[in-house]
């Protein structure tokens, strides 16, 4: 595949690796243009240049992508079936399970078992490396997003610096929170926060009084944001005995925290992708079981 350019002068930048990625498709980035202008993939009137080239009216830049290859994985395979959610040549959101990291310097973790759970992208500018393109917590399950090329990379994780992408969480809360809707902005690691909640099903408990089922909305993203609101609202997450403080939340069931649902622009059709997931059975299990308790 050949894209080609000429230069006009009304150009943001005269730099070579700036302008790229401004004009060719298969170029998502400056890293991607000084790689390929290296490789000389990317040339100037036929040429190879130099990668702080500057070009000038009526230069003639072309780029040659050619298809890749499916290459082996440069780390250990993790081999543990994850479920697919979601999955095309750019992006796949995978259903992560509780009590597994997305990353880190681990072997069991969500991207180490990457390649045998996706397909290969075979796009011109593939990832030699998939690369998840935001954490879950460990304790928590649910949906994490992957990309699978350069331009989904780039293009995603603008989404999410600019927090263009919505997420939701479900979480089964001790007692029964007072206001049905509200938002939570507690500083958290000495930034400001704000996550918005709604309550969906509350139910007696023998254990706990009550049990709250609640819909969460992270509109900042700090670290244990979630977990550090609920529990400074006085309704720590069940299983969450890192922000429990004196409450007994432990039911040898995990963290009954879940994202549930992913709604985002994608990055090469530009269409809305909605992705949801049903919550794991436990977390209705555990207020049934609770309510059933508390009646007899």
């Amino acid at each position: 595949m050949q894209e080609t350019y000429t230069v006009l002068g009304n150009e943001s930048s005269p730099y070579l690796n700036v302008l790229a990625p401004e004009v060719f498709q298969w170029i998502a980035s400056k890293a991607k243009a000084r790689k390929s202008i290296q490789s000389g993939a990317l040339r100037v009137n036929g040429k190879t240049v130099s990668t702080d080239v500057r070009v000038v009216v009526g230069d003639v830049i072309s780029y040659v992508a050619s298809q890749v290859e499916v290459r082996a994985p440069r780390r250990k395979v993790f081999k543990q079936t994850i479920p697919v959610v979601y999955e095309d040549d750019h992006l796949a959101v995978l259903n992560k399970p509780g009590g597994l990291p997305v990353n880190g310097n681990m072997f069991k973790t969500l991207e180490n078992t990457l390649t045998i759970n996706l397909k290969p992208s075979h796009e011109p500018d593939a990832l030699e490396i998939m690369r998840p393109l935001h954490r879950l917590d460990s304790p928590t399950c649910g949906l994490v997003m992957v990309a699978k090329t350069e331009r989904a990379q780039v293009a995603m994780g603008h989404q999410f610096e600019y927090k263009e992408i919505r997420k939701r969480y479900q979480a089964v809360v001790v007692g029964q929170v007072a206001e049905s809707s509200g938002i939570l902005t507690d500083i958290v690691d000495d930034k400001p926060s704000r996550s918005d909640y709604e309550v969906i099903r509350v139910s007696p408990s023998q254990k706990y009084d009550y049990l709250s089922l609640v819909h969460l909305y992270p509109v900042t993203g700090r670290t244990h944001q979630l977990r550090i609101h609920m529990a400074n609202l006085g309704h720590p997450i069940v299983g969450d005995k890192l922000y429990s403080g004196q409450i007994d939340v432990l039911y040898g069931k995990g963290l009954l925290l879940c994202s549930d649902r992913l709604v985002f622009v994608h990055p090469i059709t530009n269409k809305e992708v909605k992705v949801e997931i049903p919550i794991p059975n436990k977390f209705t299990g555990i207020m049934d079981r609770e309510a059933r308790r508390a009646a007899s």
